[in-house]
C-alpha cells in the first residue's frame, strides 16, 4: 500500500480506526472527527481494510 508524504492518517491510525468499527462502539462519524478526516476518508479505510490491504506483503 502507498502512502503519499502528506498523508493525515498513518498505517497505525487506519489499523486503530479498523479496529475501533470492528468492535461496534464507534460510528463513522465519531471515528471521522477523532481522526480528523472527512467520513468518504473513513470509509475509504474501512473499504480497504475488508481487501485486507494492511497486511504487510
Amino acid at each position: 500500500m502507498n502512502i503519499h508524504k502528506r498523508t493525515r492518517l498513518t498505517l497505525l491510525d487506519r489499523q486503530e480506526i479498523w479496529r475501533l468499527y470492528q468492535t461496534r462502539l464507534w460510528k463513522v462519524v465519531q471515528l471521522a472527527e477523532h481522526f480528523h478526516v472527512s467520513r468518504p476518508t473513513i470509509y475509504d479505510v474501512l473499504k480497504r481494510a475488508r481487501l485486507q490491504e494492511f497486511v504487510p506483503r
